[in-house]
């Protein structure tokens, strides 16, 4: 079972749009230096849809590489892309690469039925020899899975579910079922809202992108939750929302970049059509003291540049 804090980990590129890779293996390097327990490389977060299979390719290169400095980390590859050929092809030179598991969203932009879906993912199942976990993502796919489409693909293989929309209704429904089934189907939180109370219903995992910038209040709480100091636990929570809120005033990928810079660190670029805002622009301070006060309220050193 996947379990703890896992980050879906921003892509770094060059000013040219190359996929800068020591910038973002560095990245890697420092969440897991700060107890981020696993990555979930070139989904949303990591820009995967801007990135050719190559460039997703080197990416779960590095990230192995990183993550066989430290133990007991987790490599989930997103390998979803717009056709079933692509994502098969993806999926393969992951699994070569060292990656621990597969996940996809439901192949984007066109609007698919579900018999369509489940053949994707059958195929995908059958491709690999690894653990294979469907993204709900359905801002992007224009997809939503039902428990009907869920049980479907239990059959077909699937290990688990990353869900992001977390209707309480359909994430229960899920796990309760496969509790009950006696199944190993795991469901995975595809953000850190809502941790606490999907904690004690049983979940054990989730895919926070604050660990982009803030790994560390995201350790602090998968820690508290994880060893029972329910108040410590309630405080962090309570910060990580707060702090997430606040930077939900972008794009989330460009915000994570705009918390490193803020913190001191060299974020590098986007990948156009994304952009930064200048150096010089008054939000990064803003950030800054965001991050000096939410820190400061759970008792957290921030470490900036």
């Amino acid at each position: 079972m996947i379990t703890g804090s896992l980050v879906p980990n921003i892509t770094i590129f060059t000013e040219s749009g190359a996929v800068d890779i020591d910038k973002t293996k560095w990245h890697m390097d420092w969440m897991f230096g700060h107890g981020v327990d696993g990555l979930f490389l070139t989904g949303s977060y990591g820009a995967g849809p801007l990135m050719s299979v190559d460039e997703r390719t080197s990416v779960f290169a590095a990230a192995r590489e990183v993550a066989d400095r430290f133990d007991g980390r987790t490599l989930i590859a997103h390998v979803g892309c717009i056709d079933t050929a692509s994502t098969v092809a993806l999926a393969k030179a992951a699994e070569t690469a060292g990656v621990d598991a597969i996940g996809a969203v439901p192949p984007y932009y066109y609007r698919h039925g579900e018999d369509a879906i489940v053949g994707f993912y059958s195929e995908l199942v059958g491709a690999v020899g690894l653990p294979v976990f469907a993204y709900n993502n359905p801002a992007t796919s224009r997809f939503s899975f039902t428990i009907k489409t869920v049980r479907r693909l239990q059959e077909a293989g699937l290990a688990g579910m990353k869900d992001s929309p977390l209707d309480v209704g359909f994430v229960s429904r899920v796990f309760y079922e496969a509790k009950l089934a006696g199944s190993d189907f795991q469901m995975i939180l595809g953000t850190s809202k809502g941790w606490l109370p999907f904690y004690a219903m049983g979940i054990r995992a989730m895919i926070g992108g604050m660990s982009n910038w803030a790994p560390e209040v995201m350790t602090a709480l998968v820690a508290a939750t994880q060893t029972g100091d329910t108040e410590r636990a309630e405080r962090l929570y309570v910060t990580m929302m707060d702090l997430s809120a606040k930077m939900h005033f972008t794009d989330s990928t460009i915000a994570s970049q705009m918390g490193l810079y803020a913190r001191g660190f060299d974020g590098g670029f986007a990948r156009k059509p994304m952009s930064l805002p200048r150096r010089d622009d008054a939000k990064y301070a803003e950030i800054r003291e965001w991050l000096k006060d939410g820190f400061a309220s759970v008792g957290l050193d921030l470490d900036v540049r």
